[in-house]
């Protein structure tokens, strides 16, 4: 057997536990559980954290939706604008032409 292999089966043989291993571990055990009941909101503060980054999330996504409405509502209210200003304009125009053809048929 390889020396290495030796070393491995030492290593990873069973042992007996020390005297007392199970009162010391129902001890810790029981020295958690008291210190969690002290401390009850503990237990949700991941599940607390996750639904505030959530919420944060759908905050930040809820106002960039509702900025990105407003610079469309913007735009489409500047093209009205260009809109209303261009037939002005084409009437004005139409007043012209239509005042020109008066005259040139009297």
């Amino acid at each position: 057997m390889d020396p290495l292999e030796k070393q491995l089966k030492n290593a990873l043989r069973r042992e007996q536990p020390r005297a007392g291993f199970a009162g010391r571990v129902r001890a810790r055990i029981a020295a958690q559980q008291e210190e969690h009941a002290r401390r009850p909101g503990w237990s949700t503060t991941p599940r607390l954290i996750w639904v505030l980054a959530i919420l944060l999330c759908v905050g930040i996504g809820a106002g960039i939706s509702y900025r990105h409405d407003q610079v469309e509502r913007a735009r489409g209210e500047a093209a009205k604008q260009q809109v209303f200003v261009a037939l002005r304009l084409a009437g004005a125009k139409m007043q012209l032409a239509e005042s020109k053809v008066r005259h040139f048929s009297e």
